[in-house]
């Protein structure tokens, strides 16, 4: 069941949000129009001036995956929303957009226009154009493609569109090219897996990385944070090279025949980094069905990988797990960044956000298994099944 801000949250992630950085949570919980937000000692009555201002803590966010209880980004105005998905054929695209449309649906005042490309540059760039031209005030884009989707961000930018665009960097700049750019940040989350994965095989280990279609901007900020790292240790060993990686498209039936290709190919393979969990449970798949043992596996969660820990480990002990969120729930901060800059309301929110980790085997952070549920979902998104088959698809 969907939770509201302000529940509590499992033990387990909480004390992984709580090792986070002090440095970075300037932002005050603020209140806003029509009710309270919220906070940890709960929801505060506003004042009787109207505020405008929408903001939280990075640690108050990512312990609530990005739930507010506030409408204030909502405005007044009637507006129309594009909502656009690089892929949209896979259940890390049906979450993204369940987040991002049921943020939305909090605003009345809002209409939406909901697009996906199917993993098609050139539709992508499409349909960017063509919601610019229809009016939208406000679009949200995952651009997984991209610099090659900038020069049509770009052009809706200078249409007055409010574009936010996030989970896949663009490049350009915050305020200029767009409102702002909100994601994780793919280097640091690189760098957590890597050392992570150090530790895990004490040092030494043959090691494959899988990641989204060639020049994914996500793939390519883990993999050279990755390099990085095992560049310092020179028992670690990239068996997929230092500048590509195998492209699962983000399907799970082609990261099988990645991981069975990987498989025949190397002998030994010790670790596994991955940007997607469910393409990280369908190459444990393929290391099943070749009767090989299950290597230690660094990714973003998924409730198969969490589930197939508990049902293997106790016989498979080189099978170690950490995962950080899939960040779907960042939908949530890109829709209300859109909705309130067209709104002409102020969102002080962070945009960038480092990741600590949801599981982590080394440290007793269980695994999380929900059997009645799909191996592709993700738990730590705080999106309830009926919200995802309601907002999931245009």
């Amino acid at each position: 069941m969907e939770r509201q801000a302000g529940s509590k949250r499992p033990s387990r992630l909480r004390r992984a949000v709580y090792g986070f950085s002090a440095g970075v949570l300037g932002v005050t919980l603020s209140v806003a129009v029509g009710g309270g937000v919220a906070g940890a000692s709960g929801s505060h009555k506003t004042s009787k001036k109207k505020s405008t201002v929408v903001s939280a803590t990075m640690k108050y966010e990512i312990a609530h995956a990005g739930q507010l209880t506030t409408t204030a980004f909502c405005g007044h105005k009637k507006i129309t929303l594009g909502i656009l998905d690089g892929f949209g054929v896979n259940a890390w695209s049906q979450a993204s957009m369940a987040a991002v449309r049921s943020e939305a649906a909090k605003c009345k005042n809002v209409k939406q226009v909901v697009n996906i490309a199917e993993g098609t540059l050139d539709k992508a760039i499409s349909q960017i154009d063509s919601m610019t031209a229809q009016g939208v005030n406000a679009l949200t884009v995952i651009p997984d493609f991209g610099k090659s989707e900038l020069p049509a961000i770009k052009a809706a930018t200078r249409a007055g569109v409010k574009v936010v665009p996030w989970a896949a960097n663009p490049g350009g700049r915050d305020g200029k090219t767009y409102v702002s750019y909100v994601d994780w940040v793919p280097a640091y989350s690189g760098t957590l897996f890597a050392e992570w994965m150090v530790k895990a095989l004490h040092g030494h280990g043959d090691v494959v990385e899988l990641g989204g279609p060639a020049g994914n901007p996500v793939s390519a900020s883990i993999l050279a944070a990755v390099v990085k790292v095992f560049a310092k240790h020179p028992g670690m060993h990239l068996l997929t090279g230092t500048t590509k990686w195998p492209a699962t498209t983000w399907t799970p039936a082609k990261a099988q025949q990645v991981g069975a290709s990987l498989v025949s190919e190397f002998p030994t393979i010790n670790g596994v980094i991955s940007t997607y969990g469910t393409d990280a449970l369908s190459v444990m798949h393929a290391f099943q069905a070749a009767g090989r043992p299950l290597p230690a596996v660094a990714a973003a969660t998924a409730n198969g990988l969490g589930c197939l820990w508990k049902s293997t480990h106790a016989k498979q002990p080189h099978f170690q797990l950490a995962t950080v969120s899939t960040r779907n729930w960042l939908g949530r901060v890109a829709a209300r960044k859109a909705i309130a800059a067209a709104e002409g309301v102020k969102d002080t929110e962070p945009n960038l956000y480092n990741l600590t980790f949801y599981e982590n085997t080394l440290t007793g952070l269980t695994p999380h298994c929900t059997v009645h549920q799909p191996t592709d979902r993700y738990l730590s998104d705080e999106l309830s099944p009926k919200v995802i088959a309601k907002y999931g698809k245009p």
